[in-house]
């Protein structure tokens, strides 16, 4: 898999950027921004089984992009989306899941 050592090599780049003063990036910035990837990535994942909770990875990413570059929040209030993005997508998931008869 090379998306990971591309990925260390990106974030290796905006760390320097930063110490030289050309970009202001923080860890918690940097941090932020591999939680998210991840989070994506595995929205996409489930997406792509067919299960609809992939729907809560990407809306928390999303979420996590606009706290780091727009908004500033506490700590319960992220862990608070956390929660209600994947309760958006528990109940997509089960509101149009298939529905399969047992077989005895």
């Amino acid at each position: 898999m090379k998306a990971f050592p591309i990925f260390l090599i990106l974030i290796g780049i905006l760390g320097f950027l930063s110490i030289f003063g050309m970009m202001s990036v923080t860890f918690g910035t940097l941090v932020g921004i591999f939680f998210a990837i991840v989070f994506t990535i595995e929205g996409i994942r489930e997406l792509i089984n067919g299960n609809l909770v992939g729907i809560g990875g990407i809306l928390f990413s999303i979420f996590i992009i606009i706290k780091l570059f727009f908004i500033s929040m506490t700590f319960g209030q992220i862990f608070m989306a956390f929660i209600a993005s994947y309760a958006i997508a528990i109940g997509f998931h089960l509101l149009f899941k298939r529905r399969e008869r047992m077989r005895f």
